[in-house]
């Protein structure tokens, strides 16, 4: 998503853009097979643009504890800060970014796909209460009840057990 900056002129403005699904072309691609709704506030105020940006679409993930595939609406957004020019900027803002002076346009695709890529989930699990999977008969724990007729006991500690004994 390319944004010309060459005549904007100082004050608030709004874009709009639909990102088409599959082309973003990362590693994790198939995690968003919907578009992709991008809205952008821009400020422009002298040789500083603010942009706040907001992510919305679907998600596609597979519960890493009983494997079943589940959709969650996916919003997020984050906010950068673009100074033109060659001199120092002092700012407490985290997100700095330095355009040369001719610079023409700017591209928010870098960072929406950085922002898609790190607010992937860690953990995912189709519901906090998830119950995962028996690894003993592989019984959906969510929906049926384990089939083992005894747990199985760990080797390792089968000389503790005999100590109990």
């Amino acid at each position: 998503m390319k944004i010309s900056i060459l005549h904007l002129e100082d004050g608030l403005h709004q874009f709009q853009e639909t990102i088409n699904r599959g082309s973003l072309h990362f590693y994790r691609d198939e995690i968003y097979p919907d578009d992709i709704q991008v809205n952008v506030d821009l400020n422009k105020f002298g040789k500083n643009i603010t942009c706040s940006v907001e992510i919305s679409t679907r998600a596609h993930y597979i519960c890493d504890r009983c494997l079943a595939e589940y959709q969650k609406n996916y919003i997020e957004s984050f906010s950068l800060l673009f100074h033109t020019g060659n001199d120092r900027l002092i700012t407490d803002e985290a997100n700095v970014v330095i355009l040369s002076p001719d610079q023409k346009e700017i591209d928010l695709l870098p960072f929406i796909q950085e922002t898609l890529i790190l607010t992937i989930p860690m953990k995912q699990l189709c519901r906090i209460s998830c119950k995962g999977i028996c690894p003993g008969c592989g019984a959906d724990l969510n929906h049926e009840k384990c089939t083992c007729a005894e747990k199985p006991v760990d080797p390792r500690w089968e000389k503790l057990i005999a100590l109990r004994k």
